[in-house]
């Protein structure tokens, strides 16, 4: 019952990012290198990249800024918008 009110009022104030073609996101690093051990001062976010387009609601493709399209698609989980 408690988790039910707390997720509610979670729920009412939280506002996703929506993220477009064009726009500059970062990327964590845990999953673009699984193979890689984190050491605790490791940087939790690598880029900007620039979303080049959207293959489903939330699957992204992306781009280095110099236009090469990176070789997978990126869940917007993993994604977080970059702002100058």
């Amino acid at each position: 019952m408690f988790q039910k009110v707390v997720a509610r009022l979670y729920n009412r104030r939280v506002r996703l990012q929506p993220i477009g073609d064009g726009d500059l996101v970062l990327k964590k690093t845990e999953v673009s290198n699984p193979g890689h051990t984190r050491v605790k001062l490791d940087p939790n976010w690598e880029g900007p990249y620039r979303v080049v387009c959207t293959i489903r609601d939330k699957t992204y493709v992306m781009s280095i800024m110099d236009d090469r399209v990176l070789p997978r698609t990126w869940h917007i989980s993993n994604l977080k918008k970059f702002y100058i």
